[in-house]
């Protein structure tokens, strides 16, 4: 377990949402979000790196009060503090349709982010609500007459096991052409190939003369493994399940969504300003 930082070792912060900063709601507490403010009121830059899109993380944003880098879809897209896009990286339209194909027949609810929309064939009550504080919600059309431009990324919930063997069906056709992977259990996710919240991170740090050193990220889904390999400190959250926990080197514990995890994290390091 590795030793937790001084304030004085840190320079950025960057939460995961879902099962990070969010609680098992879904919502954003407010001893989370007086503690970011003051987190960035000592100088620290905070970031959000999520798969949720872009539209709904920005109204999340504005609850907590502060401008910050927002990186969505898994890192296809990055805005700026203040809006602006800075980078996009979507998933050409033929390998689009592939996977569209190639999930059919599979007891699965398809999603795809295209643009500002989320559009969904069919209805899904409790995957709307989880995005009810943020006030964005999806669209219904037809996957098969849908313009396939511009797409950040294709997520489909189901079980396990059914999820299991589309991602082997869309690995054996398309592996060496998109980012595959899952996020929880019940979730799998299909990026462009080179996406990664990772991937989008060192970008930034780059441009904000940021040592990834003097950097703490919390996470707790296989696609912040990378993102939590990168930086100096690693929080993996408690409900994080064991095969992240495996794969994050040198990481924190100690802090679990349910119990406030990301505003107890950031109090404690406040904590240690000299």
């Amino acid at each position: 377990m590795s030793q937790f930082p001084q304030l004085s070792q840190i320079d950025c912060v960057v939460s995961d949402l879902d099962g990070t900063l969010l609680n098992a709601d879904h919502q954003i507490s407010e001893n989370a979000i007086k503690s970011i403010q003051a987190l960035v009121e000592q100088g620290v830059v905070f970031m959000l790196a999520t798969g949720r899109h872009y539209q709904d993380v920005h109204g999340l944003m504005q609850k907590l009060g502060v401008e910050m880098c927002l990186i969505t879809s898994n890192g296809a897209r990055v805005h700026s503090d203040c809006g602006k896009l800075l980078y996009h990286n979507a998933m050409p339209a033929h390998l689009v349709a592939e996977v569209i194909r190639l999930s059919r027949g599979f007891c699965v609810h398809r999603n795809l982010y295209q643009n500002e929309n989320w559009w969904v064939e069919e209805p899904h009550e409790e995957l709307l609500a989880i995005h009810a504080s943020s006030g964005f919600s999806y669209r219904f059309c037809d996957f098969d007459s849908l313009l396939l431009n511009d797409v950040d990324k294709l997520y489909f919930n189901a079980g396990h096991d059914e999820l299991l063997k589309l991602e082997k069906a869309l690995q054996k056709s398309l592996g060496d052409q998109l980012c595959i992977t899952f996020t929880s259990p019940e979730y799998l996710e299909v990026m462009n190939l080179g996406v990664s919240k990772a991937q989008a991170l060192a970008q930034r740090f780059i441009e904000r003369d940021i040592c990834p050193t003097r950097v703490l990220a919390l996470g707790d889904g296989m696609n912040d493994i990378e993102m939590l390999n990168l930086v100096g400190h690693r929080v993996v959250m408690d409900n994080a399940s064991e095969r992240v926990k495996s794969m994050v080197d040198h990481a924190i514990g100690g802090f679990a969504n349910h119990n406030d995890g990301v505003a107890l994290c950031l109090q404690r390091l406040l904590a240690s300003k000299a």
